[in-house]
């Protein structure tokens, strides 16, 4: 199928086949059509005697040749009842889902279903040191399960391993959870589109595995510099001491440097860490867990936001956080709220890296407080998206003037992102307005920072 659409080989089946609906017709098509056995929703792998799951997802080409995930990849529903008594060997995570076999479609909005042409096949079983983390996300998730919290999970309590929302947006289907007698909303396991790409990037190394994706020679550089800029902070498994999370290593890692000024720092690792204070957070953290390329490969793969917080001599702070400047179009195109830019953004894995200022205020004299790692609360996401709602409904009116402000005291608010009077980003009416974006309160986000740091 490699390179071929399933018009393309069996347009006699093709052509007597309905327009099937939904994210997984493709792959249900692909089961049936191709490799005759009727689709199920066994806790079983798709190729049982092999131990192989079936997978079809798609990609996007970019301009310079590079293939990336279109989303994120979703596994099986999970059963909260059911997987209570689970261990991650036993869990319908592992049973199901071991072994991936991933056909990676071109998706092009408009060409019909069948149509849609295979770029790259290959077979996926986890590398030891990604398994390690995504034990540890199933890890999370269960024990939200365990403890009566399903109806709590979000996606941002995880690295690779994810538990997405599953069903109607509006009328999302409830399910029972044990121990306790609120019910959750469906949730599936999946694998984030950050850790798709790490596949996708991978497989340049396999020219057998894909086809149609013609690169220049520039190009191919390019992408093979892009892989070496990312580098493991955990090179084998024996990084770890026994029982240790990634994230309780990354603690570990950097608590010998807490209490100490950014200056003391560079002299006990011998080094240089930066002269810019916006970049300090970044590189003061490659330096401290010892990677030397550009990026930190499980960042990546996790899509870890890392937020540097400058609190002041006295513990006030002084900046709201903000994120990327927001395209009024594009709001507008989002479905909805689990759709959206900003629910992408705030149901991330944050690592904040806390610093205090000296009194004098020289940069390179702040002192590493702690560094943690957060997601936001589920009950928060409801006043993130009440947010969203009223910016969406004053942009449909073409209103830009009266959106939510920090007085409002909401968790965020809109203001402000643009470098002058003439830096503006078109609207919906087709009329130029200045840019804006989302920001977290500064209340809020010294909030979080206090109840973090006293632990």
């Amino acid at each position: 199928m490699l390179g071929q659409s399933l018009n393309d080989r069996y347009n006699h089946i093709v052509c007597k086949q309905p327009q099937r609906q939904g994210k997984g017709g493709l792959g249900q098509a692909m089961e049936e059509i191709h490799f005759k056995y009727h689709p199920n929703s066994e806790a079983k792998p798709d190729f049982e005697q092999a131990g192989v799951e079936l997978k079809c997802t798609p990609l996007k080409i970019l301009a310079n040749g590079s293939m990336v995930s279109k989303e994120r990849l979703v596994l099986n529903i999970i059963n909260y009842i059911e997987e209570a008594d689970k261990t991650f060997h036993t869990s319908s995570f592992w049973m199901k889902n071991n072994c991936l076999l991933l056909m990676f479609y071109l998706h092009e909005a408009d060409k019909n279903m069948y149509d849609y042409v295979f770029k790259l096949i290959r077979y996926w079983e986890f590398p030891d040191t990604d398994l390690k983390i995504i034990m540890d996300d199933w890890q999370k998730i269960h024990e939200k399960i365990l403890s009566g919290r399903a109806h709590e999970i979000s996606e941002g309590d995880t690295f690779y391993l994810g538990a997405c929302p599953k069903g109607s947006k509006k009328n999302a289907e409830m399910r029972p959870q044990p121990y306790s007698s609120t019910p959750a909303p469906q949730r599936a396991y999946s694998l984030k589109s950050r850790y798709i790409n790490t596949i996708i990037l991978d497989s340049v190394n396999h020219p057998d595995a894909y086809d149609g994706v013609e690169l220049l020679p520039s190009q191919r550089a390019k992408i093979h510099r892009q892989i070496a800029q990312a580098d493991n902070i955990v090179k084998s498994l024996a990084d770890y001491h026994p029982a240790e999370t990634f994230e309780q290593l990354i603690e570990r890692r950097f608590k010998p440097y807490y209490g100490k000024t950014i200056t003391e720092i560079e002299a006990q690792l011998g080094c240089k860490v930066s002269d810019s204070p916006k970049a300090i957070s970044y590189t003061l953290c490659r330096a401290i867990l010892g990677v030397k390329s550009p990026k930190i490969a499980e960042f990546e793969k996790a899509n870890i936001q890392l937020k540097s917080i400058r609190l002041q001599h006295n513990g006030t702070l002084k900046e709201a956080m903000v994120f990327d400047t927001i395209k009024y179009v594009e709001l507008m195109e989002e479905p909805d709220w689990e759709s959206s830019k900003l629910f992408e953004t705030l149901t991330q894995r944050f690592l904040f890296v806390v610093f205090r200022k000296s009194s004098d205020n020289i940069d390179n004299e702040a002192v590493l407080e702690k560094i943690f790692f957060w997601t936001m609360p589920v009950s928060d996401l409801e006043i993130a998206k009440s947010v969203w709602d009223d910016t969406r409904a004053k942009v449909d009116n073409g209103d830009y003037d009266n959106f939510i402000k920090q007085s409002d005291k909401l968790i965020c608010h809109l203001r402000p992102k643009a470098r002058n009077s003439s830096d503006l980003i078109l609207t919906p009416q087709g009329v130029m307005k200045p840019k804006k974006a989302f920001w977290l309160n500064r209340s809020y986000v010294l909030d979080i920072v206090n109840s973090n740091i006293s632990r």
